[in-house]
């Protein structure tokens, strides 16, 4: 597949003239390892509805469903809206979606409809590099350590469930390594995480502090994207997280995402 980097190590898009629903299941195979590779993958000027997301969404692999969508929207897509009324947004703050789960997503796809004039932009930062950047022995450490990660947001009406504690939380591995690559990557997000179950309160909060600066200020493991009309974005979930700016206010955003289930995370053994 030809692509240009929108960072020399993070971040690719793909070729213009390239439609999705035209791919082959080699190209599909092909467009999957290269989000497990750069992270994200940016394809522009798509011909595509709703419906047609969700049908590509399924060669993607098993979906996350949502149970609250209205009639006219497949239960496949969560809708991502925001206008004149809107005091917060979803997506805000650095996370990884839904990292809560037992087996959480593999690829989110997300395609905007409506964008405004200006802004609207999300952020991504490569959780390969921000475990890679850290020193040998921070490394070590964090190879020991398991993170207890619980619902928040906008999640509990998406799943149609009437209270958080109906919703499940999970202990994952603080460094998860990628099927596809055998890659390692820091897995701790501040949308989700409550603690580190091998240490205090405190130290916890000390450490997850410093693991979240490093994502946040480390501008060299991040890109930006600027979205257009029917722009379409993957991302993997197991290396990357992400930031919606909500600097638009009052215009208008609207897009549709797929979310495809991924694996329990795991570290694999040296």
């Amino acid at each position: 597949m030809k692509y240009t980097h929108i960072t020399p190590s993070f971040g690719v898009e793909l070729a213009a003239g390239t439609q999705l629903a035209a791919l082959t299941d080699r190209e599909v195979t092909a467009l999957k390892q290269l989000a497990a590779e750069h992270g994200i993958v940016v394809v522009r000027d798509q011909k595509m509805d709703k419906q047609g997301q969700a049908k590509f969404g399924h060669r993607l692999g098993s979906l996350m469903n949502s149970p609250v969508n209205r009639p006219d929207t497949p239960e496949e897509l969560i809708v991502i809206r925001a206008g004149p009324k809107s005091k917060a947004v979803a997506g805000q703050g650095w996370h990884s979606d839904v990292s809560s789960e037992a087996v959480p997503p593999g690829l989110s796809m997300l395609r905007m409809e409506v964008v405004p004039p200006s802004g609207g932009d999300t952020l991504f930062a490569d959780m390969y590099q921000a475990f890679e950047t850290l020193s040998p022995f921070m490394q070590t450490f964090l190879k020991q350590l398991h993170a207890r990660h619980e619902p928040r947001g906008h999640y509990l009406y998406l799943s149609g469930a009437k209270k958080l504690e109906e919703l499940p939380s999970s202990v994952h591995p603080v460094v998860r390594t990628h099927p596809l690559t055998g890659r390692n990557a820091l897995y701790v997000n501040a949308g989700f995480v409550e603690n580190i179950v091998e240490l205090s309160q405190r130290e916890s909060q000390a450490l997850l502090a410093m693991l979240y600066d490093h994502v946040a200020y480390s501008v060299s493991i991040q890109c930006r994207v600027q979205w257009a009309p029917n722009t379409v974005v993957f991302w993997d979930n197991r290396i990357v997280q992400h930031h919606a700016a909500f600097d638009y206010h009052p215009a208008v955003r609207l897009g549709f995402r797929v979310t495809v289930v991924g694996e329990a995370p795991y570290l694999a053994d040296e």
